[in-house]
């Protein structure tokens, strides 16, 4: 099968490697030194054994049989209008909701996914794979997976399982909360993902947060909370994505993850709002408010 892997940071690499193994892979990206870097040297990836080839591009000229979509959301609109082609179906790998709006009204054939890997980029043609997960997908509209089904069956294998899902807003619903608390104050308060639990403070905000997150969602506020503590302990010596943007200077995804829940909400959310406001100061501050 040939694919194409449009966004070539953590995720997308991280895809790149397992899949390229047994397909062609096609990773797209937007600057010409990661390109020439993964066409000479592959994609290594420390937990298998030796780097797999890949072809790059910075634009998707060759025919595929599916689009796997990893940048970040703020980088949606543009590689959306950049024409991609017509017929192929595209699956969205993206933090956050907005981009189910986009899809769902996409005349493409569109599924969306989570992603519950550990990644961690560590340079343009190198991923470390920092806890090891599974990839959920699911179908943006009522005609379900249809003749796409047995195009994502062939995607899975042992190492890297891929599980069908029925219903694809409430698994980004789900995805969508553990974000909006584990990221946002690892992110504002400089610390690992298992301080959550060990810090009484901010398992305070945490819960505050998972609290109003859970009533704009309509989701199970017990089942939730424990969901997010088991994923926090899981990941504990994890940096959280949000934090690792922040440190290395880029946009965050806090708009498309707790300003979504803004949005969606009818009653105040001071919780949400201080710490969306505080993401966004520290974006200013270290020079993330650029469209890296």
């Amino acid at each position: 099968m040939k694919i194409g892997i449009v966004g070539a940071g953590a995720v997308g690499l991280l895809a790149g490697a397992y899949l390229g193994r047994h397909h062609e892979v096609h990773m797209i990206v937007r600057r010409e030194e990661q390109r020439r870097m993964l066409t000479k040297n592959g994609i290594a990836c420390d937990t298998l054994e030796s780097p797999v080839p890949v072809k790059a591009s910075c634009s998707l000229d060759e025919e595929v049989d599916l689009i796997l979509l990893t940048v970040k959301q703020h980088h949606l609109p543009d590689v959306l209008d950049d024409g991609l082609p017509a017929g192929v179906p595209l699956l969205f790998l993206q933090n956050g909701m907005t981009h189910y709006r986009r899809a769902s009204i996409d005349p493409r054939p569109c599924f969306t996914g989570i992603v519950e890997h550990g990644a961690r980029k560590e340079n343009d043609c190198s991923v470390r794979h920092t806890g090891k997960g599974v990839m959920r997908i699911a179908p943006l509209t009522d005609e379900g997976f249809g003749v796409y089904r047995r195009l994502f069956e062939a995607l899975a294998e042992e190492d890297f399982p891929i599980y069908l899902e029925g219903r694809a807003e409430t698994m980004l619903k789900k995805k969508l909360l553990v974000n909006a608390v584990i990221n946002p104050v690892t992110a504002v308060f400089k610390v690992r993902n298992g301080e959550l639990l060990t810090n009484p403070y901010l398992s305070d905000i945490a819960r505050k947060l998972c609290e109003e997150a859970c009533d704009v969602l309509s989701l199970s506020f017990p089942d939730e909370w424990d969901r997010v503590c088991r994923i926090a302990e899981k990941t504990g010596s994890n940096h959280s994505s949000m934090l690792v943007d922040l440190m290395e200077g880029r946009q965050t995804e806090v708009d498309a993850i707790s300003g979504y829940i803004l949005e969606e909400g009818t009653r105040p959310l001071p919780y949400h709002e201080f710490i969306v406001t505080a993401v966004r100061a520290i974006e200013w501050e270290e020079g993330g408010n650029t469209n890296e």
